[in-house]
């Protein structure tokens, strides 16, 4: 029996999420439980939050009237409603009757084309994966799982004929974290997917080269590739990879230490349809990797070099003009005139610029970042030297920003803060962490200047109090606030409570 909201029919109209709880019902004997095993083999409990097992003694008034409402509506609703729900709901609400169980199955898993199975865990995951490849879901192409715990339905679905008909239509496989996971039995599963177009094994620890080279070989049509974290996978690995996947648009390397400038070199040579490439955290990644990169890589859109320290001579990315974003955080040899360079070719199309911890700019440079970058949305300048003459410069040319950093840069106040917030007014998320001479008055004009602000760091911030916090959530659309390090224990737990009164989802961090 279901709950049905009163608006069910503006619901429907406007497209909108569908509430629904599931009252309380016994499961008759042959209930519908086969096909959900997953959902109750491992902890009952664990779906106690949308389906309570026990009998109750009478169905209440309401609950006639709410399967009343229901059973009123024409058939083809109930299959638009339940096509509204995420796929966990509706596989429970094949708990309930016979008719869901059979309406679901008719009409909603035949669409179903997206499987993520990262809310459950353990055994529970691993069943759920199974109970998908046992069944016929004819129009699903991307999988998305996490743990240890997915491999073994994977692998046994290589060589059943029913999950072999699954995995030869997937378009997309993530699996996160899956330490186990080896090259020999990644080779196996590829095999049986064909078709991949996306493929994500971060933090896939024992994954080496032989993975990289099997990519390669087996999906030519690969598009987009994560190899998060393989600290084993060198650069002729991902040489390799690039070889077999011409294709390629995305990859992202980040963590990969041993993968440096020739790999990079290799990877805008073979694959001209690149537009995204980051490789954070790797010492061999050098300037000759900028170089092979302004010369093949001009479909380039978004590059992340985050935490390459020998990365300096960036004005090679000169005619890189196509770039969206750039973030070069920690890459802390990067100069000014090397950046002015750069954001002279690539600045007119720059969206996102993330310069945190590059101490070898000077606050100067900021204002020539306006003038060069007029579509700019999110700036990073987390830890940079500025001062108020610095943003006041920036103010003059930057009037689009919806995200801004300023984190650490300990001498601003009001007079170098305002006038930029002032001139973007569409800003939707601020960090001023560690801004210790900022004031209430500066909160004040946030309220006035930034309606839509949305998030908002305030941390270490000392000098504000909890009526202006409090005023600046009534005037704004916060919906994230960072607190810490502003009152003491027991001022904090006040201001947290007063902000729940105002703002009840406003997610709190103290």
């Amino acid at each position: 029996y279901i709950f049905i909201r009163e608006d069910i029919i503006g619901i429907c109209a406007n497209q909108r999420p569908l509430y629904v709880r599931l009252c309380k019902k016994n499961l008759s004997p042959n209930g519908c439980v086969s096909e959900l095993e997953f959902l109750l083999d491992s902890d009952i409990n664990s779906v106690k939050f949308l389906i309570d097992f026990k009998k109750p003694n009478r169905m209440s008034t309401a609950d006639d009237i709410a399967l009343d409402r229901l059973t009123a509506l024409p058939w083809p609703c109930h299959a638009h409603i339940l096509k509204l729900l995420p796929l966990r709901n509706c596989l429970v609400m094949c708990l309930v009757c016979k008719y869901f169980n059979q309406l679901i199955q008719k009409e909603v898993l035949q669409d179903v084309s997206m499987l993520d199975v990262n809310d459950f865990y353990g055994q529970q995951a691993s069943n759920c994966l199974s109970w998908a490849f046992r069944n016929k879901l004819t129009a699903l192409r991307k999988i998305t799982a996490s743990g240890h715990s997915c491999l073994e339905p994977l692998l046994t679905a290589c060589h059943l004929p029913a999950g072999q008909a699954i995995l030869s239509q997937l378009t997309s496989i993530h699996l996160d974290y899956v330490n186990q996971l080896r090259d020999n039995q990644l080779s196996y599963l590829l095999a049986a997917c064909p078709n991949l177009e996306v493929l994500a094994l971060p933090r896939c620890s024992k994954l080496t080269d032989a993975a990289a080279i099997t990519i390669g070989s087996l999906l030519p049509n690969l598009r987009e590739v994560s190899c998060r974290d393989w600290t084993a996978l060198t650069g002729g690995g991902v040489a390799a990879l690039a070889q077999g996947c011409p294709k390629l648009e995305d990859i992202t390397v980040d963590g990969c230490f041993r993968v440096g400038s020739e790999a990079l070199a290799a990877l805008v040579r073979l694959c001209p349809r690149l537009r995204r490439l980051s490789i954070a955290k790797s010492y061999g990644v050098t300037d000759s990797a900028l170089e092979a990169l302004g010369e093949h890589g001009v479909t380039l859109e978004e590059l992340c070099l985050r935490q390459c320290p020998r990365v300096a001579a960036v004005q090679h990315l000169t005619r890189c003009s196509r770039l969206t974003a750039v973030d070069l955080s920690g890459c802390v040899n990067v100069a000014g005139p090397n950046l002015l360079a750069m954001l002279s070719g690539c600045g007119a199309s720059l969206v996102s610029l993330q310069l945190n911890g590059c101490v070898g700019l000077r606050g100067e440079v900021l204002a020539a970042v306006g003038r060069l970058c007029p579509g700019l949305k999110l700036l990073n300048v987390r830890g940079l030297a500025l001062m108020d003459e610095h943003l006041r410069d920036l103010a003059a040319s930057c009037t689009n920003l919806r995200s801004l950093c300023l984190a650490w840069c300990t001498q601003l106040t009001e007079e170098g803060l305002r006038p930029l917030v002032a001139r973007n007014p569409e800003l939707e998320d601020l960090d001023i962490e560690a801004l210790y001479l900022l004031t209430d008055s500066m909160l004040t004009g946030l309220a006035e200047c930034t309606p839509r602000l949305s998030r908002l760091s305030m941390r270490m911030c000392h000098r504000f109090n909890p009526e202006a916090i409090v005023a600046l959530v009534e005037g704004t659309e916060l919906r994230s606030l960072l607190v810490s390090g502003v009152l003491d224990e027991a001022r904090t737990t006040d201001l947290v409570s007063r902000v729940r009164r105002v703002r009840p989802h406003c997610e709190l961090k103290w």
